[in-house]
């Protein structure tokens, strides 16, 4: 700082008396710089020991040296989607799941009654078969005499109706005739007519055909086939009332579960007290018809 006054100074002076300046003030003024020419200039070992000091990054990289940028995968959408996949049916809706799918199939509607109305009907095709026998005369008929069922094997507990064995027709009066196909039925067939309960006789050999049995029987009377038809009747409405009050329990099953609540168990009952007597209303229908078909051939 010093230094600089001075030259300040000198110059101020020389220019008020208009002195020109010497070459060696004004060196001495100049501070003292190496030319740049005389400077040395920079190697290729500088340039890397200067290029491992400081590092900059590049401005263009290969593709190859680039590391990929992948986004952040999330499991969970992965997992929803996958999810929603297995669930989809090929037009694109989907389907329920497992659980919703079994709590509405194995889940019991208490207002179906199909089963009770399958357990009727079977029952109505038993009894109206043992109707139609007493209607066409009891056990006189061919009908029935062909219904008896034949154990052809002793071995084996297998049985058949009679009239997949045999013929039978009536030869008049109250004789009837059983015409085997093959000799080797014919012993079978005298079995079943003795372990018969409708007929509990032993068929007699004909003389003069081998295949050929003949047997009694006598017709039953109408007060008796009329009695006996009440009788299946009275056997058909047990069925139906046993049928009716398994489904009952049911419904007390149900009750005590919870599955139903106190107003749609009254319903059920009211319900299946309707289904009852319908039927029941239906067999007395059927048995004065049976009854009446009885004596109207008898007189």
């Amino acid at each position: 700082m010093r230094r600089l006054r001075t030259a300040n100074n000198i110059l101020r002076s020389n220019a008020a008396s208009g002195a020109p300046l010497s070459r060696r003030a004004a060196s001495s003024l100049i501070p003292n710089r190496t030319p740049l020419l005389n400077q040395p200039t920079p190697t290729s070992y500088s340039i890397a020991v200067a290029s491992n000091t400081l590092w900059s990054q590049p401005l263009a990289r290969p593709f190859s040296h680039t590391a990929p940028c992948q986004k952040k995968k999330n499991s969970n959408k992965k997992n929803n989607n996958s999810n929603y996949s297995d669930d989809s049916d090929s037009t694109g809706q989907t389907t329920p799941s497992a659980g919703s799918a079994g709590a509405d199939a194995e889940g019991p509607n208490p207002f179906d009654f199909a089963d009770l109305q399958t357990a009727f009907d079977r029952a109505e095709k038993h009894f109206s078969e043992d109707l139609k026998k007493l209607r066409s005369g009891g056990r006189f008929n061919a009908e029935v005499i062909g219904a008896i069922p034949v154990q052809t094997d002793k071995k084996n507990p297998q049985t058949f109706p009679l009239r997949e064995l045999a013929t039978v027709a009536p030869l008049g009066g109250r004789r009837w005739s059983i015409l085997a196909f093959e000799e080797g039925s014919v012993k079978a067939i005298v079995s079943a007519v003795q372990r018969s309960d409708e007929f509990n006789q032993q068929p007699q050999r004909s003389a003069e055909n081998p295949l050929e049995l003949t047997m009694t029987v006598e017709p039953e009377r109408a007060d008796a086939l009329a009695r006996r038809a009440k009788e299946v009747c009275q056997a058909w409405r047990v069925r139906v009332r046993d049928e009716a009050h398994r489904r009952a329990e049911l419904h007390k099953k149900w009750r005590g579960e919870g599955v139903v609540l106190s107003d749609d168990a009254h319903k059920l009952k009211d319900k299946l007290q309707k289904l009852q007597d319908e039927r029941m209303k239906a067999i007395l229908a059927k048995e004065k018809e049976a009854v009446g078909a009885i004596m109207a051939r008898a007189s």
